[in-house]
């Protein structure tokens, strides 16, 4: 053998031998070598690629609990949330259907927070706050002033004089107060002494023709309220239909306002509202008509009391106070004795013009008091002085606010303690 090696390397002949059998061993470690590596590469990525895939999965399961914000995923307010418990071995993952399955317990609230928060109640209108503007924006608010005055001289009874002609008492009325003053002036100290005489002289001309409101005496009592356009007089007829309510008794509207627009419509309102009978007609109708249907329906029921509406009308057409003498007379006609109660409703807001209006409508019927109303929003409060002073009527009601009950009876004492005070 290692003769024919020797041979060999002489003649060369190995080489032919060696160098294939060397290239023979380099290819198939070329072409096996790289295979084997790229099996175990590929092996490895499948390892990886699983832990990836089973993470994502993990994920997927874990983010819709953390983001589902309507249903919390816990029993109890106030406890950590837990995504997974944790073990040594192995970690243990639950699963979004257990996680809905538990609902939060509901959270007791105490009557207390419950409720809503009580608002203050607002106090009642009175006579008083009713005249807050007559007494800092009227001619009450320069009286005051001129009372402070400590000796009474000619300026002060000129300026006395002055204030008084424009707090809407009339010429007849302040003409009779100055006559008093001036004829009492040597008793007279200082302002305040003035003061304290015109409070009182004021005090017993509304006493002197004060009445209450009448109460009802017979079925149906008969109510004709009359006024001009504006004062307020279809609400305040309403706002007495409440007030009868209030008192057991059952009234009856009539709806004599047929020319104005939507009267008739507004009092039926009312009468919705206090769930009483409302008679009427159509646009335009005779109230005269009107009245004499409500008189017949309200004989044949069991009412208590009828309001009748009249149309606004302004005192200075005589054709229209004809009209309303023939309504009061043809009341008389379905029941004798009535009206029993012809009530003129004046806008205090109207001041002296408020005076001549019940002038003019006590000529045409016979008026047997008179209601204030929107006294609260007129700085004219003297107006109530005139027209007692220079009519006899007494004030049965005034309306010092929106509400029902701020239709309040009249009180000449209470009323001249807010006026001077």
């Amino acid at each position: 053998m290692q003769a024919w090696i020797e041979e060999s390397l002489k003649n060369g002949e190995l080489f032919f031998y060696i160098v294939p059998a060397v290239l023979l061993i380099l290819l198939f470690i070329v072409i096996f070598w790289p295979d084997k590596k790229k099996e175990k590469k590929e092996e490895e990525e499948t390892e990886l690629d699983k832990l990836i895939k089973a993470d994502k999965k993990l994920k997927a399961e874990i983010e819709p609990v953390v983001e589902n914000t309507d249903e919390p995923p816990f029993k109890e307010a106030g406890k950590e949330i837990q995504l997974f418990e944790e073990k040594p071995e192995p970690v243990e993952t639950f699963h979004e259907t257990s996680l809905q399955s538990e609902q939060p317990e509901p959270v007791h609230t105490s009557p207390e927070t419950s409720q809503k928060p009580i608002e203050p109640e607002i106090p009642a209108a009175t006579i008083k706050s009713g005249l807050e503007k007559t007494k800092k924006g009227g001619f009450m608010s320069r009286l005051i002033g001129l009372f402070k005055n400590s000796v009474v001289d000619d300026d002060l009874i000129e300026e006395l004089e002055e204030i008084l002609y424009t707090a809407d008492m009339g010429v007849a009325t302040v003409s009779w107060l100055m006559d008093l003053v001036n004829k009492n002036r040597s008793k007279f100290t200082s302002g305040d002494d003035v003061k304290q005489f015109l409070k009182e002289q004021i005090r017993d001309v509304l006493v002197a023709n004060h009445k209450p409101f009448p109460k009802i005496t017979e079925k149906p009592t008969v109510f004709l309220m009359v006024g001009v356009n504006g004062a307020g007089k279809t609400t305040t007829i309403g706002k007495l239909a409440h007030k009868f309510i209030a008192q057991g008794k059952v009234p009856m509207l009539a709806a004599g306002d047929t020319f104005r627009a939507a009267a008739v419509e507004q009092l039926k309102v009312w009468g919705e509202r206090n769930n009483c009978t409302v008679i009427s007609d159509k646009d335009g109708a005779d109230p005269a008509s009107v009245a004499f249907n409500a008189v017949n329906s309200a004989l044949s029921k069991d009412v208590d009391v009828l309001l009748v509406d009249t149309a606004g009308r302004l005192q200075n057409r005589v054709n229209l106070m004809e009209e309303l003498v023939k309504i009061n007379r043809v009341i008389g006609k379905a029941k004798p004795g009535a009206p029993h109660e012809t009530i003129i409703v004046i806008d205090a807001n109207n001041g002296q013009n408020a005076l001549t209006q019940a002038k003019q409508f006590s000529e045409a019927v016979k008026v047997t008091g008179i209601i204030i109303t929107k006294l609260d929003g007129s700085a004219k409060g003297g107006v109530i002085i005139g027209i007692s002073k220079e009519l006899g009527l007494p004030v049965y009601l005034v309306g010092v606010g929106e509400k029902i009950e701020d239709l309040r009876p009249f009180d000449p004492n209470e009323f001249v303690e807010a006026l001077f005070e």
